[in-house]
């Protein structure tokens, strides 16, 4: 399959295409000026030969009348003008476009010299006061030659006037037709890059808007130049290594959630060691004790603290696993109920949280990851109630548009967030505390969970009134 041509040799080519029409254009244009030159030279030579002639005609007409001798020399004066006029410029005559054929110029003029010799002789052999008819042959046929030469100056200057009038007609049709040409080019080339590059680019820029919102996200194959082509393939691997480091950082904020339960889960897990480290010495002590009743109470408290601790050490190795997306039914109480045991540590004595969750509320969920969802809220929760304040965690299942849902609140009696803080709340790395005191994940995790579940998030808040944490999620088992 032949490459594509680059948007760089495309843009050359489009140059080259119009500096070679402007070229052609010039080039055309000088050569129709060239031959205005040439004709504005022969109308100049004509016009002179016809003010030459008009000038003949004058002396003719007053030889005619006073018979007077300067008058005739005037005449033969202006008839040698205009014979060397048509000797030097022959090509001028020979090429006449007129309707009487340019080699009776010559003729006429040798008729019209002969005629007017003849009668200048006649005139001064007879005198000025007899006519006779030979005269009046002269006179008539010295007419007609002086009508003949006027016809053909004013035909050939008229026609080369016609012609120049064609010439410049000719320039302003090619000048228009190679403008507008070069105007349409010029706009289709523009369209054309417009659709090509810079719609393009505009696609690119929605997907790096998208991405700087957290969003991930896979512009489709291009079918476009290879620069276009090129810039979202690198689109595409920064968008690729992004969501690596995206992941990566999502199993750090979680490890290092870990890390602060730790604390609160140690203690979790001593009391029940405690309790099965008093119960196994309170058991060995009284070994030989023939009460087998007592000795089986003991056995059970052993047994019961041992399934508290082993609970304990199961959510934490849930909690920290990195398993693949799994959705299952569970039931939504268990799940919330987890989490606050997890954060036992962290809640303060003055705090309280209420749970209005139904005892048979079930939910498709990876439970794993909505651990995580409710950690992170209700962790979020308590450090903005501080030591004192209140939780509340509440859920309900619907229908809406004949499917079930379930809708979550998670509310607290902080002091609320600022409107303009709540639009930017799930961007990432976006956090109101102090430096050192958060990643700016912690929600951004919980609204990329929330989605991935099929659900959606939001938050409703006022300033000194609280925060909700509205979350919808799918009721029912997902289609296979």
């Amino acid at each position: 399959m032949p490459s594509r041509i680059n948007i760089k040799n495309k843009i050359t080519f489009s140059f080259i295409a119009l500096l070679l029409m402007m070229s052609a254009t010039a080039i055309i244009a000088y050569l129709l000026v060239q031959q205005v030159e040439r004709k504005l030279y022969r109308v100049e030579i004509i016009d002179n030969f016809l003010n030459l002639t008009l000038e003949l005609r004058r002396y003719e007409k007053n030889y005619f009348l006073y018979h007077l001798e300067e008058d005739y020399l005037d005449n033969v004066q202006y008839l040698d003008r205009l014979d060397e006029t048509v000797r030097k410029n022959n090509d001028v005559f020979t090429a006449s476009p007129s309707e009487v054929e340019a080699d009776q110029v010559d003729k006429v003029l040798y008729s019209y010299r002969k005629n007017m010799s003849q009668l200048h002789s006649l005139i001064l052999v007879l005198g000025t006061e007899t006519q006779t008819t030979e005269r009046e042959h002269l006179l008539e046929a010295i007419r007609e030659s002086g009508k003949k030469l006027t016809l053909i100056a004013e035909q050939m200057a008229g026609k080369e006037r016609e012609s120049i009038q064609n010439l410049l007609q000719t320039s302003w049709s090619v000048l228009f037709s190679t403008t507008g040409t070069v105007i349409i080019i010029s706009f289709l080339g523009a369209m054309l890059l417009r659709e090509k590059i810079v719609n393009s680019l505009k696609l690119l820029e929605g997907y790096t808007r998208k991405v700087a919102h957290g969003e991930m996200v896979a512009p489709p194959e291009q079918r476009a130049e290879e620069e276009i082509r090129s810039l979202f393939q690198a689109f595409t691997r920064m968008n690729n290594e992004l969501h690596l480091r995206q992941r990566q950082m999502v199993q750090s904020e979680k490890l290092a959630s870990l890390g602060t339960l730790l604390a609160g889960v140690a203690h979790e897990l001593n009391n029940p060691l405690s309790n099965i480290s008093t119960s196994a010495q309170i058991l060995s002590e009284e070994i030989d004790n023939p009460d087998r009743e007592f000795h089986h109470t003991l056995v059970k408290q052993i047994e019961e603290q041992t399934d508290k601790a082993r609970d304990i050490v199961r959510t934490l190795l849930e909690f920290s696993r990195t398993g693949k997306f799994k959705k299952q039914e569970l039931n939504l109480n268990d799940v919330v109920s987890s989490a606050i045991r997890l954060l036992r540590s962290e809640i303060p004595a003055e705090m309280a949280i209420e749970l209005d969750i139904p005892a048979d509320l079930m939910v498709w969920v990876d439970k794993q990851r909505m651990q995580q969802v409710f950690l992170n809220l209700i962790k979020n929760a308590i450090d903005a109630c501080g030591n004192h304040g209140k939780i509340w965690i509440s859920a309900r299942d619907f229908l809406s548009e004949g499917n079930k849902e379930i809708e979550i609140l998670v509310s607290d009696s902080g002091p609320g967030i600022p409107p303009e803080d709540q639009k930017k709340i799930f961007d990432p790395f976006y956090t109101s505390k102090d430096v050192g005191k958060g990643s700016g994940l912690g929600l951004f995790i919980v609204h990329d969970i929330i989605e991935s579940h099929g659900g959606a998030i939001t938050v409703d808040s006022r300033v000194d009134e609280g925060t909700t944490f509205i979350i919808w999620l799918p009721g029912e088992a997902p289609t296979p």
